[in-house]
């Protein structure tokens, strides 16, 4: 018997005349092994991948940056003309908060952007 075919979509065809049927698809099974879900801890004021959401980790008032023309890992200063930071996010009494929000960088309001402020959580990274 001929091995399984396997297709570039979401399934894997069978052999021909299998079962007196000339030709089937049928649900591939995805391979878990290859994807995980990831946090990072990105510095302020830095181009990175879009993330699922963010999470607020200390008390604070937040701007983030959604829309840039600057390459990955790029310093986008908040009072930059080219790019503009949206105030979004007044964390009162701590954290951690999760917002569902998908910016590429962030800043903190009050000044100085410490790492570990803000968190970018990646689902089903591969």
């Amino acid at each position: 018997m001929p091995t399984p075919e396997i297709t570039a979509s979401m399934y894997q065809a069978k052999s021909a005349n299998q079962a007196g049927k000339d030709y089937q698809m049928f649900p591939k099974t995805p391979d878990f092994t290859t994807q995980f879900n990831k946090v990072t801890l990105p510095p302020g004021n830095t181009i990175q991948e879009r993330p699922n959401s963010i999470i607020v980790n200390k008390t604070g008032v937040y701007r983030f940056l959604y829309n840039t023309t600057a390459s990955l890992g790029a310093v986008a200063p908040p009072d930059s003309t080219t790019e503009v930071y949206i105030s979004g996010s007044e964390v009162v009494n701590g954290g951690p908060v999760e917002i569902p929000i998908q910016p590429v960088a962030w800043s903190n309001c009050s000044g100085t952007s410490v790492v570990g402020e803000i968190t970018f959580v990646y689902k089903g990274v591969k």
